[in-house]
C-alpha cells in the first residue's frame, strides 16, 4: 500500500531504492504473515505486531491502541514507553480525533491507513508515555479504529519514503488479521453462550424425563391404591364416609411427603407469591416519558399475539426464550440508566410479570404497565 509523501509531513527522505532494503522489506511482509496468521486472540496478535514493527523500523519504543466502538472496549499494547495505564473508552476516542484532525489523509475509508503530521506536538510525552517520532491512525471499519506510535529509531535517523510504504504496507496486513481475530473471538463468545443454553435444556430434559418416571410411578399407585380400596368395598359391603375421609387424608399425607423427599419436587404454591412485585406505571405516564425517550418498551407475550398486534417500537421478549433474546436483542442496546416498561398479560397468564422478574435481576429500572395497551388513544402497531 503506498501513500503520497507530503513535503510538510514530517522527517522522512527518500531511499533511492536500495535493492538489499527492497529485499528486506518483503523479507519483512513476508515474516509478518507468517507471524500473525495463527493466532487467534487479540492482545496477543497486537503484542506480536508491536514487536515486529519496532523491529523492522529501528525503533526501541513504541504503542497501539484499538477501539472496538461495537464492544465499547480498549485495547492496547506497550513496549519501551513509560506507564500510562489502562484507557478509558472516552479517552481512545478523544485520541483518535486528534489524531484524525492531524492526519495527512481526512476521507478514511475502511481497511485504509494515515500517517499523521508532526506526531510529537499531536501527542505529547505525559499522554503516550515517550516521545513519538512517527505516528499512523488506521480504520478496519466504522466500529474498529486505532493508532500506532513509534519512537525514534535507534539510527535516529529519518523514515525513508520506502519505510513509510512498509509501515503501511505491514499496517494493512494487520488490519486484515485483526479483522479476522475480533470476528473469531465473537464467534466463540456466541459459541460460548450457545454452549450453556444447551447445557441447561439438556438439563431441563433430564428434569422433565425424572418427573415423568415419578409421574408413572405415582399413577401405578393410585391404580394399585383404587384397587385395594375397591377390594375392600367389595368385602365390606358398606362404605361409610368416614372410611374416604380417612383415605383420602393418607394419600394426602404420603404425597406431601413424597414431594419434599424429592430434591425434584414441585412447589405447593408459585415461586410469583414469593417474589418482590416490580412498580407499576400508568398508561398516560407512559405516554409522557415516550415523548421523553427515556423508556424501552418489552412486549413480553409469546410471539404469535406478538405478531397479531402491539406497541409501537416494542421489543418482543418472550418468557421461556427470555435468556436467548435478552443477550442478543435487548442486552447490547441498555444503558444504567435507561427505564424499562414491560406489558402484555392475558386472562390466563400474566407473562409480564414473569418477564420483569427475570429484567429484575439484571436491571434495575423495570417498570410493568398497569393498565394493559389496549386503552383508549392507544392503538397497536401493525
Amino acid at each position: 500500500m503506498s501513500l503520497p509523501v507530503s513535503p510538510n509531513s514530517g522527517p522522512f527522505e527518500p531511499d533511492h531504492q536500495n535493492p538489499d532494503r527492497r529485499l528486506f522489506y518483503l523479507k519483512s511482509l513476508y515474516e509478518l504473515t507468517a507471524e500473525l496468521s495463527p493466532i487467534t486472540d487479540s492482545e496477543r496478535l497486537l503484542n506480536t505486531f508491536l514487536l515486529m514493527v519496532m523491529g523492522v523500523i529501528g525503533s526501541a519504543s513504541g504503542t497501539i491502541l484499538v477501539v472496538d466502538r461495537n464492544n465499547h472496549t480498549v485495547l492496547q499494547s506497550v513496549r519501551g514507553a513509560g506507564p500510562v495505564g489502562n484507557w478509558s473508552i472516552d479517552q481512545a476516542e478523544k485520541s483518535l480525533y486528534v489524531g484524525f484532525t492531524a492526519a495527512e489523509t481526512r476521507q478514511l475509508t475502511p481497511m485504509s491507513v494515515t500517517f499523521i503530521r508532526d506526531p510529537a506536538a499531536v501527542f505529547p510525552n505525559a499522554e503516550i508515555g515517550m516521545d513519538v517520532h512517527t505516528a499512523l491512525l488506521f480504520m478496519v471499519d466504522d466500529a474498529l479504529l486505532g493508532l500506532i506510535h513509534l519512537g525514534a529509531p535507534l539510527d535516529t535517523g529519518a523514515l525513508t519514503t520506502e519505510s513509510r510504504e512498509l509501515l503501511s504496507g505491514m499496517s494493512a496486513g494487520f488490519m486484515v488479521f485483526l479483522k479476522n481475530v475480533r470476528a473469531f473471538e465473537t464467534v466463540q463468545a456466541l459459541n460460548a453462550d450457545l454452549n450453556r443454553i444447551n447445557d441447561d435444556l439438556r438439563q431441563t430434559i433430564a428434569d422433565l424425563t425424572e418427573a415423568r418416571n415419578q409421574i408413572r410411578l405415582l399413577e401405578f399407585a393410585r391404580i394399585r391404591l383404587k384397587q385395594l380400596v375397591q377390594k375392600e368395598v367389595s368385602r365390606v359391603g358398606r362404605f361409610r364416609m368416614i372410611d374416604t375421609v380417612l383415605i383420602l387424608i393418607i394419600t394426602t399425607t404420603l404425597s406431601i411427603l413424597f414431594n419434599f423427599s424429592n430434591p425434584n419436587g414441585m412447589p405447593l404454591l408459585p415461586e410469583t407469591v414469593f417474589r418482590t412485585p416490580a412498580p407499576k406505571i400508568d398508561i398516560q405516564t407512559l405516554h409522557q416519558r415516550l415523548t421523553r425517550k427515556d423508556v424501552i418498551l418489552v412486549d413480553a407475550r409469546p410471539q404469535e399475539l406478538f405478531d397479531q398486534g402491539h406497541l409501537s417500537d416494542a421489543i418482543n421478549v418472550p418468557a421461556p426464550l427470555f435468556d436467548i433474546i435478552y443477550a442478543m436483542k435487548l442486552g447490547p442496546i441498555l444503558e444504567p440508566d435507561s427505564a424499562i416498561v414491560v406489558y402484555g398479560r392475558t386472562i390466563s397468564r400474566r407473562y409480564d410479570e414473569e418477564v420483569a422478574w427475570s429484567l429484575l435481576q439484571r436491571h434495575e429500572k423495570v417498570l410493568v404497565l398497569t393498565d394493559g395497551w389496549h386503552t383508549k388513544g392507544d392503538r397497536p402497531a401493525s
